[in-house]
Formats: structure tokens, C-alpha cells, sequence
């Protein structure tokens, strides 16, 4: 700029200024942490009144502010007689790491960056920063968990490649039964399967706006019928194209139109799958992002598009703000031993933990 003298390393590799070769350089370093703590008592306590996250009492004394962190209030219950802080019975609990630093991986998980990039954001390694990532997605998946579509939805289907990558350790075998596979897989002729490393990706779009994608291990009947008794209310009037894996709705109790895209017919009135069709065009590079996904994560990373999905009038910081709002509930401590932790965080989930113990 003109005017301003920027000292600039000079004869090397690299032109970056020099005030940026500091170990401050990340915007983690701009952030506030008294303004995060006042937004996380915003979420918290909405209505301005603290209660106990112990027995629910609201006669509080407090608050005081400590030595260590005096941006963390402390509190005590003259009810049960027991001390808390802002963090104590929320998924921050427990943490080390400043509030800032959960609230901007928030932020960046939100703008679907990957793990490794949020941890050079962050004052962490890549296993902290790994673990930080899939609270906060669980968090996201516990507020799609029971969705349901009406009225009029679109359903589409595309098959995901997603295998058992990776060499086993010390050339054993992994509890798949077999061998690992080797990278580069080619999947036979037919339909995808979960057996062919191509599980079936079926995309529900209701007319009203909100969607539900489910992974299925193929598209016969019998594991269709029930994602849709689970996604979709009976009664309601669904519009596929022309597959023969849809035929089995009417039976299930829905209304059910088709069109035969091979006999270019892409729209009939009010029947066409274009919405649902359109889905995939925004899935694809959300999932590029994480370069290739085994299977048994498949369903987490579905649950987290659905999110960001039927909630993308809210941008990334008002995403941020709900995230807060339910991580300030009681959860599980998210540094307890590994296994415990997921044995806590998983046993309400339809997948396998994503983090390898």
C-alpha cells in the first residue's frame, strides 16, 4: 500500500512479510475471548438466569472470576452446594484449549475445511484438532437425528465410492474378514453395493425445502423400505424417475409418480426428480474435500451435508451460534479416555466411530 513500509524478506524463497514469520500469524490471535464467553453464556442461559448444571437450582451465588481464566465465570448452587463455571456440563468441559479456539474450529468446520488446515489454524496438533472436529460434527448430526419429509418429495440415487482403504498394521488382517484391498478398486458391471465399495447415496428433497440423505448398503426392497418409513411420512407423494427400485412405494403407503429420463421424459406437469437431481452437483465437492471416505464413515458425512443443507440460509457464523446452543447442554466430557469417549458418543449413532482406537 502507499505509504506504508512492510519490512519484506528479500533474497530467499519465500517474499512473506516479516511481521507475519511471528508465531502469532493465525487469526486465532485476533479473537476475543471474553466476547466468546459472552456468547457462550448467551447460548447458555438466553433468559439471563444461571442455573446449576447439576441439580437444575436457580438460586446462584456468584459470579467470580478466576486467577487462571478470568474470562471463565465461577458460580456456586446454595442449593446442592456445588461449584461450576461456564464450561462445566457442556462439551467444552475439560478442554484445555481457549474458547476461541473451539469457536473458530466451529467456524471453519462450517466452511467445510478440512482437519489438517483447522489445525494449523489452531494452537493444537492434528489428533486434538481430529477429535475437536467430530464433536462438532456430532453435534450437527444430533440436530438432523429424526428428521422427517411430507408432502411432496424427490428422490434420486447415485453410488458413493467408498471402500476399506489403508494396509493393515504390521500386514495383518483387519476384522473385515478378508485382506485389506488396494487402492484403486474397479467395481464390477450393475448396480453399486457396499460389497462393490459403491453403497447407494439416496437423496430425499421435499418441495418445501428441506432434504434427507441416507446411505443404503444397495437398492433392493429390503433395505429401502425402511429409510423411507424412517425419512418420509406415509401418505405423502414421492417422485423418482424410472428405476425399478422405487416400484415397491405404493405398497409402503405413498403416492407414486415416475418419469423415464431414457425415454426423454424429464418432466410430466408437476412429476420430475430436478431438484433432487440438482443435490448432487453441491454433494460432490463437499465430499472431495475429505479425499476419499471409507465406508464405515459414510453415513456421518451424510448426515453432516444434510445439515449444512437445510440450513444454508444461516451463514457460517449463525451455523456457529446453533452449534453453540446445543454443545452448552450436558454432554459427555470430550478428553475422557478414548474409549469411553466414543462408547458415549456413539452409542445413539447408526455408524461406526470414525476415529480409529
Amino acid at each position: 500500500m502507499k505509504g506504508m513500509n512492510i519490512p519484506m524478506r528479500v533474497g530467499g524463497e519465500s517474499m512473506r512479510p516479516l511481521c507475519l514469520e511471528k508465531e502469532r500469524e493465525s487469526f486465532y490471535s485476533l479473537m476475543d475471548e471474553e466476547k466468546c464467553y459472552e456468547m457462550l453464556r448467551e447460548a447458555r442461559w438466553p433468559d439471563g438466569r444461571v442455573r446449576c448444571p447439576y441439580c437444575g437450582g436457580e438460586d446462584i451465588a456468584g459470579p467470580w472470576r478466576s486467577v487462571h481464566a478470568p474470562e471463565c465465570y465461577r458460580y456456586r448452587c446454595r442449593r446442592c452446594g456445588r461449584g461450576f463455571n461456564d464450561r462445566t456440563g457442556t462439551v467444552f468441559e475439560g478442554s484445555k484449549l481457549p474458547l476461541r479456539a473451539w469457536f473458530l474450529a466451529i467456524y471453519l468446520v462450517q466452511l467445510n475445511h478440512a482437519t489438517a488446515e483447522i489445525a494449523r489454524e489452531l494452537p493444537c496438533d492434528y489428533h486434538t484438532a481430529h477429535r475437536i472436529v467430530w464433536l462438532i460434527r456430532e453435534r450437527e448430526m444430533q440436530i438432523e437425528e429424526g428428521r422427517q419429509l411430507q408432502g411432496v418429495v424427490e428422490v434420486d440415487e447415485i453410488y458413493q465410492t467408498a471402500g476399506h482403504k489403508g494396509q493393515a498394521p504390521r500386514g495383518e488382517a483387519r476384522s473385515l474378514g478378508r485382506s485389506p484391498r488396494r487402492r484403486g478398486k474397479k467395481r464390477g458391471r450393475g448396480r453399486g453395493s457396499a460389497a462393490k465399495d459403491a453403497p447407494a447415496l439416496i437423496g430425499m428433497v421435499s418441495r418445501e425445502g428441506k432434504m434427507v440423505l441416507e446411505v443404503a448398503p444397495d437398492v433392493r426392497r429390503e433395505s429401502l423400505a425402511p429409510l423411507f418409513e424412517k425419512a418420509v411420512k406415509r401418505g405423502s407423494t414421492i417422485y423418482t424417475d424410472s428405476a425399478s427400485c422405487y416400484r415397491f412405494l405404493p405398497e409402503e403407503g405413498y403416492t407414486h409418480a415416475s418419469v423415464n429420463h431414457s425415454r426423454r421424459e424429464y418432466a410430466r406437469g408437476p412429476v420430475h426428480v430436478n431438484r433432487a437431481e440438482a443435490l448432487w452437483s453441491l454433494w460432490r465437492p463437499f465430499i472431495a474435500t475429505f479425499r476419499g471416505v471409507a465406508q464405515r464413515n459414510l453415513p456421518a458425512y451424510a448426515r453432516i451435508f444434510q445439515f449444512r443443507r437445510n440450513h444454508r440460509h444461516l451463514n457460517a457464523f449463525g451455523r456457529l451460534y446453533l452449534i453453540t446452543s446445543l454443545a452448552v447442554q450436558n454432554a459427555p466430557r470430550p478428553f475422557l479416555h478414548l474409549r469411553r469417549f466414543l462408547d458415549l458418543l456413539f452409542s445413539r449413532r447408526m455408524f461406526v466411530s470414525p476415529i480409529p482406537i
